[in-house]
């Protein structure tokens, strides 16, 4: 007997947006990043029904009684909207103004670095200053930089030398931070991200078939490596597929010939 049937080999490949659900209100699709990697996964329980009446019990029946799908995505875009989903956080734009700051406190010990302008309101400090003068607290004698002190303008910090003439004491600073606009992801005690998900087929071989999963929840599953030369950082996310009202939890589409 010789059976031929079109073999459809798929390479996969393709982008994946998502549609968060905010307050009861979808926002809108985002193509989420290049994303290395995105399986599903479908796993059944089933209820084992054995015999009782022999002196060895056979089992009579397998019964399925659930089924649970889930997945996995990676992305390689560190924007800060990718990164709030992975703390489960919120993105935002800190703006900073060229105000001079005059006699901020600090106590300090040589040897140690300090940031300026931290306090709860801005706990990340300012960024790029100039015009940095640190005198003593009673404002008597001025410090000379590079030799007392060492600034660290870009970050906003300043390194207390160590055989320079501050000792552990408390100083007053003036600077000037730079006019700017900078990106913040602040954790929260939020959910995780809900909404929805779709895959669209860009692939290396084989026919195309789009994703669509109406309810979706992304929850962050592994390392953010902040620190490593040999890869990329990438953010890893479960998916925990649920079922929405008047929907399946997963639809794949193939395309007109």
């Amino acid at each position: 007997m010789n059976i031929t049937k079109p073999v459809n080999i798929v390479i996969g490949s393709g982008i994946l947006m998502f549609n968060p659900l905010v307050d009861g209100v979808y926002q809108g699709y985002r193509y989420l990043a290049e994303t290395p990697g995105f399986t599903l996964s479908s796993q059944s329980d089933s209820l084992a029904v054995d015999g009782s009446d022999g002196p060895v019990a056979e089992r009579i029946r397998n019964v399925p009684i659930r089924i649970t799908r889930t997945g996995r995505m990676t992305v390689r875009d560190m924007a800060p909207e990718n990164h709030a989903l992975f703390v489960i956080g919120d993105a935002s734009e800190v703006s900073q103004l060229s105000t001079p700051v005059v006699d901020e406190s600090i106590d300090v010990m040589p040897g140690r670095f300090y940031q300026l302008g931290a306090s709860t309101t801005n706990p990340g400090g300012v960024r790029n200053v100039t015009a940095v003068d640190i005198q003593d607290s009673g404002a008597v004698t001025t410090y000379v930089a590079d030799t007392d002190y060492k600034v660290h303008a870009e970050i906003g910090m300043i390194e207390i030398l160590e055989g320079g003439s501050i000792t552990a004491e408390t100083i007053l600073v003036d600077y000037t931070p730079a006019a700017e606009t900078r990106s913040r992801v602040t954790s929260t005690q939020n959910s995780p991200a809900q909404g929805e998900l779709r895959f669209y087929a860009n692939n290396t071989e084989g026919d195309p078939s789009d994703v669509y999963m109406p309810d979706v929840w992304l929850t962050p599953d592994g390392e953010a490596p902040f620190k490593s030369r040999e890869n990329p950082m990438e953010l890893a996310f479960a998916l925990q597929l649920q079922t929405r009202d008047g929907y399946a939890q997963v639809y794949a589409d193939g395309r007109a010939a």
